[in-house]
């Protein structure tokens, strides 16, 4: 329901969760459970998994990827293992559900050594962490204060923006500050360009014209289950290493450009047909086209 995806992006969420009240399909349950994850609402959102377990399962990579995350939240963690070994053993998965299978192990003892050591740090330690040359000690400084006072940390966020040599790092500093409806100006430094900020009036990077079409026409054109989720996952994660920037080239450019990169990921070899076909559909130049998979993949590489 495109609707829904809109009122997402616009932050109303509680206007989601009561068109959704009687929903059956996985898709608005997702949307459901999103929105009661954004308002800090996990119990409910894991009701919502709870109750509609099976409709979910047809999205599977998206179900495993919230059931567990919502688990570690509570500090569930037991229960995220035995969750996770029953999904190891449906009959069926995908290459990327696989992937996501071996990750989540990791995923959930990181997440339960941090919920043991997090409480131990004070004000002094974290900004210690946000100044660090260790990357996993920053990203683990910027999830600590996301439940504290933004202003105690204002001033090492700041230099973040400006100064870190990885563009992800920065992307995510910024998305902690949209999070916070910060109010004030800031500056941003995205491959060597200044960009001026108020974070308050900052849209998800995961919005816009563009992105959504790129996803209809996912949906629409491309019919391999597997490469489509691949490819939107890497769309996503590419608008956050661009962000506060968003997506301005043809959206059929985007489509087959990541089709592209996400069908290497999967293996899959396209022959030189199929390829000429695929490119056809975005009425550019294979120059164009071959200069985006390099800086997406450029991109993609330093995340």
């Amino acid at each position: 329901m495109d609707s829904l995806k809109t009122l997402l992006d616009q932050k109303k969420y509680d206007l989601i969760i009561k068109l959704t009240e009687t929903s059956q399909t996985a898709n608005d349950l997702f949307y459901r459970i999103s929105a009661f994850i954004c308002l800090g609402k996990y119990e409910e959102a894991l009701y919502v998994i709870q109750d509609n377990q099976k409709t979910l399962e047809s999205n599977l990579a998206s179900l495993i990827n919230a059931h567990i995350n919502l688990l570690c939240a509570l500090n569930r963690f037991d229960q995220a293992y035995t969750t996770l070994d029953y999904y190891a053993n449906l009959p069926y998965q995908s290459q990327v559900v696989e992937e996501l299978l071996q990750k989540m192990p990791q995923v959930i003892e990181a997440e339960e050594k941090k919920s043991s050591s997090l409480k131990f740090y004070d004000d002094d330690t974290i900004s210690k962490l946000l100044s660090s040359n260790k990357d996993e000690e920053v990203l683990m400084a910027l999830d600590i204060i996301k439940n504290r006072d933004i202003f105690s940390f204002l001033p090492e966020v700041s230099k973040l923006l400006l100064s870190h040599p990885k563009e992800i790092i920065k992307s995510y500093a910024l998305m902690l500050l949209v999070q916070k409806e910060l109010d004030r100006k800031l500056q941003i430094n995205k491959n060597g360009k200044i960009i001026t900020v108020v974070p308050k009036y900052l849209t998800p990077p995961f919005t816009g014209v563009i992105f959504n079409q790129v996803v209809k026409y996912f949906d629409s054109e491309f019919h391999d289950l597997t490469i489509t989720q691949t490819a939107t996952q890497l769309l996503s994660q590419y608008c956050i290493y661009i962000y506060p920037n968003f997506l301005d080239k043809s959206p059929r450019l985007y489509a087959v450009a990541f089709y592209l990169i996400a069908s290497k990921y999967a293996g899959v070899t396209l022959n030189e047909e199929q390829r000429s076909a695929l490119i056809s559909k975005t009425e550019v130049s294979t120059d164009e086209l071959d200069d985006l998979i390099k800086e997406i993949e450029t991109s993609l590489a330093d995340f």
